[in-house]
C-alpha cells in the first residue's frame, strides 16, 4: 500500500492505455541514444498529502469507482447505524456495496438507501466488483478483511467501536469463536492498516494503531418540532433526571436509583425517569426486578420500557443522569447536549472528551458522594438552580453542535477517503499543458493565415492546398520535444501534485510520426523530472483510462467505453461552441475549476426535487376543485377524508398504504426492542424511520402532499 498522496503507479485505480508497454520499450531504446537530457531535467516535484476542506464537506463530491463497506454482520447494532448514517449522509455519490458474511435486518435499510448488499467473503466480491476504490471496515471483527485489502493494495480504513483492553480483547474474541479473527490478526491489522479510525482519543491510546485517526460518532440533529430541554419553572413540574438505555448491569441503573434516593432525600420536587426496561434476556429481566425493588415503590422513580420515541422523554427532562460502567462515546450524551440538557456522567473511556466538567455538566468518578454533590448543585430548587441548568444546557448545545453532528462525522470520513485515494486528474498534453499552437505557428511562419476556430485539427485551419504541408510540420523530428509549455501550466501541475492530487498525463500520440511518442516523454522529463515518465499514459482511446477528471481541449472525446472521468474543457477557439461541460479558461484559476467540477455534475440528471415532465403534482387547490363526498361517508371514515381534502398527507382510514405503515411501525418497534442498545439507533425511531424511507407521514418537520 502506498502512503497518502503517494499512490503506486499501476494500481487498480488507473488503467494504462493501449500499447503503452510497447511505447515504453521503444522509448527506452531511444533514450539510450539521447544526449544531454539529464542535464536539462527539472528538479523533483514534491508530492503532498491531499487535504481539501471544501471537498471533504461536500455531499455532492463525485469520484469514480465503488465504495465498499465491510461489516461484521447486518444485525441491529449501533456500529451498523454508523455505516448507515455515512451512506445516508452521502459520503459517496457513486456505487456503494455493503459486504456481510450473513444476512440481517439492516440489509433492507442499506438497500433502501440505494446500496447493494452482498453476502459472502471479500475475495469473492472483489472478483465480481472490479473497481473498488476505497473500503471501510467496521468493528474489530473485520480485522482479517483489513489485512486482505491492504495486501491487495486497496485503500481502506478500519473503524473500531469496541473498548476491549488487553485480556478482555482475547476473551471477547474467544466468545465469538470467529475462525478469521484472533488477537494476533487484530494486532497485525492495527500495525498495517493505512487508517484506523477510533471514536475518541482514549480509544486511540488503548489500541495504539500505526496510522490513527479520531472521528467522533455523529448523531442526527433534533427535528425543529422536538422540544428541547424543558425551561419550565420547577413549580410547574418536578425537576426531572433522565436515565436512558437498556436496563442492565453495564448501564448500572441500580446504582443510579441509589444515588438519586440519597440525593433526593425527602424532596418532592425531583423525579427520576429510567427508560429502557425490556423482558427478553433473563439477566436483563432479573436486573429490572432489582432496579424496581431498589425503587421500593417510590413515586418519584419511574421505570419505562424500551421506546422508539426518545424525544418524548428528552422533552420533559432537565438533566441526564448517566451511570454506565462500560462505554466508549455514548450517543445519548451527545443527543442530550444537542437538546440543551446538561449531563451528569461517569468519567470512563471517551466520555471526558465529549464535554467539559462544570461547563456542560459534570464528569465524575463512580463515587456516590461526587454524584450526590453534583446533583445537589445542578438540581438546586428555585431560580438559581433553574438558571444554572439553562446556562449549562445552552453551553452544552453549542458545544455538541460544533462536534457531534452526522454531517461532521461524514465529512471526517470523507476526508479520510480523499487522503488515501485522492482525486485522479488526467491531463492532456497538446493544447493543455503544452502550447501546441504557438509551437506550430512558430514553425509555420508566414506561409499562410491560420483560422484556429475552424477545427480541432490544425491541417483543416490552413488553406486546403497546404494541408499536407501543415502535417509535415508536426511530423518533423524535434517538433514535439521543442514545444513551449502553456503559460502557468508547469507551476499549476507542480502545485496540483503538491496538493496531493493523483496527476497523470493522458495523451494521444500521432501514430504516423516516428518521433511524437518519444519526444512527449522527453518533454515531460525535462519539465517535471525522470520520475514523472511513469505518469505518462499514451492511448488513442482515452475512454479506457480511469480517472475522475480529464482536462482536455478536444471538443468531443469518444471511444469504446463509458468514461469514468468527467471532462473539463480547456478553452480554445475551436471548442467555444461546446456547452454542458466545465471550462478552464487558463491555468490561473485551475484550483477553483477543478474543485467545482468534482462537486458538480454538469449536464447531469434533474435535481431530485424537480418534477419529471409527465408527473402531476396534486395540490391542495386541485383537491378543493374535486367533488366533495364527505356527506356520504360514515362518521369514522369521514374525519381523515376531510383532513386529506384540506391538504394533510394522511388519507381515509383503511387505505392499503396506512395498513402497510402500521405493519412497518410494529416491525420497527420489535427490532428496536431487540437491539444491543436502542439509544445507539435512530433508524427505528417513530417518525424518523418512516420519513427516511420516503413515507408521507414521517418526521413532523416535513410535510408531503399525497398525489393520489
Amino acid at each position: 500500500f502506498a502512503p497518502p498522496g503517494k499512490k503506486k503507479m499501476g494500481s487498480p485505480q488507473i488503467a494504462v492505455g493501449v500499447g503503452l508497454a510497447g511505447l515504453l520499450a521503444w522509448y527506452a531504446f531511444r533514450r539510450r541514444r539521447t544526449v544531454g537530457i539529464k542535464e536539462r531535467t527539472s528538479e523533483s516535484v514534491a508530492i503532498g498529502t491531499f487535504e481539501n476542506e471544501r471537498l471533504s464537506q461536500s455531499a455532492d463530491l463525485s469520484l469514480s469507482g465503488t465504495l465498499l463497506l465491510c461489516t461484521q454482520n447486518l444485525a441491529v447494532s449501533g456500529a451498523n447505524q454508523v455505516l448507515l448514517n455515512l451512506v445516508e449522509g452521502s459520503i459517496w455519490t457513486g456505487n456503494i456495496v455493503v459486504l456481510s458474511p450473513s444476512v440481517g435486518p439492516f440489509a433492507k435499510e442499506f438497500a433502501d438507501l440505494g446500496a447493494s448488499v452482498c453476502i459472502g467473503e471479500v475475495g469473492q466480491l472483489l472478483s465480481r466488483v472490479r473497481d473498488v476504490r476505497f473500503a471501510l471496515c467496521n468493528t474489530i471483527m473485520t480485522a482479517h478483511i483489513v489485512l486482505e485489502l491492504t495486501t491487495r493494495g486497496i485503500p481502506n480504513a478500519w473503524v473500531l467501536h469496541e473498548w476491549w483492553p488487553s485480556g478482555m480483547l482475547e476473551d471477547e474474541l474467544k466468545k465469538r469463536n470467529d475462525k478469521n479473527t484472533n488477537a494476533q490478526v487484530v494486532a497485525e491489522a492495527l500495525a498495517k492498516c493505512p487508517r484506523v479510525v477510533t471514536v475518541c482519543d482514549a480509544q486511540r491510546k488503548l489500541y495504539n494503531p500505526t496510522n490513527p485517526c479520531v472521528n467522533f460518532v455523529g448523531v442526527p440533529m433534533p427535528s425543529p418540532s422536538s422540544t428541547e430541554g424543558s425551561a419550565e419553572p420547577s413549580t410547574a413540574r418536578p425537576i426531572t433526571l433522565l436515565t436512558l438505555g437498556i436496563v442492565c448491569p453495564r448501564k448500572n441503573q441500580l446504582w443510579a436509583v441509589e444515588v438519586f434516593k440519597e440525593f433526593a432525600g425527602s424532596r418532592k420536587d425531583v423525579r427520576l425517569l429510567i427508560v429502557g426496561a425490556r423482558y427478553i434476556r433473563e439477566y436483563e429481566i432479573q436486573y429490572v426486578d432489582k432496579v424496581k425493588a431498589a425503587a421500593a415503590g417510590d413515586p418519584r422513580i419511574e421505570v419505562h420500557d424500551v421506546t422508539n420515541n426518545v424525544d418524548k422523554f428528552y422533552s420533559i427532562s432537565d438533566a441526564l443522569l448517566f451511570t454506565s460502567v462500560n462505554e466508549v462515546t455514548p450517543m445519548v450524551i451527545a443527543e442530550s447536549m444537542m437538546r440543551s440538557i446538561p449531563v451528569v456522567t461517569t468519567d470512563i473511556a471517551g466520555i471526558p472528551e465529549m464535554l467539559e466538567h462544570k461547563q456542560h455538566g459534570y464528569v465524575l468518578p463512580l463515587e456516590k458522594a461526587n454524584f450526590v454533590a453534583a446533583l445537589d448543585e445542578l438540581c438546586e430548587a428555585g431560580a438559581e438552580g433553574q438558571r444554572r441548568r439553562l446556562q449549562m444546557g445552552a453551553a452544552a448545545k453549542r458545544y455538541a453542535n460544533a462536534r457531534f453532528t452526522n454531517a461532521q462525522m461524514v465529512a471526517g470520513y470523507r476526508a479520510s477517503v480523499l487522503q488515501l485515494s485522492p482525486p485522479v486528474i488526467l491531463l492532456d498534453m497538446d493544447g493543455v499543458i503544452v502550447d501546441w499552437d504557438s509551437g506550430f505557428i512558430g514553425a509555420w511562419g508566414s506561409r499562410s493565415p491560420i483560422d484556429r476556430s475552424k477545427s480541432y485539427s490544425m491541417e483543416d485551419c490552413v488553406p486546403t492546398t497546404m494541408c499536407s504541408e501543415a502535417k509535415a510540420v508536426f511530423h518533423q523530428k524535434g517538433f514535439f520535444a521543442g514545444l513551449p509549455p502553456r503559460e502557468g501550466a508547469i507551476n499549476a501541475v507542480k502545485r496540483m501534485v503538491g496538493l496531493g492530487y493523483q496527476v497523470f498525463f493522458c495523451t494521444a500520440p500521432v501514430l504516423t510520426s516516428a518521433y511524437c511518442a518519444g519526444e512527449k516523454y522527453e518533454w515531460i522529463i525535462r519539465q517535471f523530472g525522470q520520475a514523472f515518465a511513469s505518469r505518462v499514459i499514451m492511448t488513442t482511446d482515452k475512454t479506457t483510462v480511469r480517472g475522475d477528471l480529464l482536462i482536455d481541449d478536444k471538443p468531443c472525446i469518444t471511444g469504446s467505453q463509458m468514461p469514468t472521468w468527467q471532462q473539463v474543457l480547456f478553452d480554445t477557439p475551436y471548442n467555444r461552441l461546446v456547452t454542458g461541460k466545465c471550462r478552464l479558461l487558463s491555468w490561473a484559476n485551475w484550483e477553483e475549476v477543478v474543485a467545482s467540477a468534482l462537486v458538480h455534475s454538469v449536464g447531469g440528471t434533474q435535481a431530485a426535487t424537480e418534477a419529471l415532465p409527465n408527473e402531476t403534482i396534486v395540490t391542495k387547490q386541485m383537491v378543493a376543485q374535486l367533488p366533495d363526498f364527505s356527506h356520504m361517508l360514515p362518521p369514522e371514515y369521514r374525519t381523515n377524508y376531510v383532513s386529506w381534502r384540506t391538504g394533510k398527507a394522511q388519507g381515509a382510514k383503511g387505505e392499503a398504504y396506512q395498513a402497510a405503515e402500521e405493519l412497518r411501525a410494529k416491525q420497527d418497534a420489535a427490532l428496536n426492542n431487540e437491539s444491543e442498545d436502542f439509544t445507539e439507533l435512530t433508524i427505528y425511531r417513530s417518525g424518523y424511520a418512516n420519513w427516511r424511507r420516503g413515507g408521507v407521514s414521517g418526521a413532523k418537520s416535513i410535510t408531503f402532499m399525497r398525489d393520489d
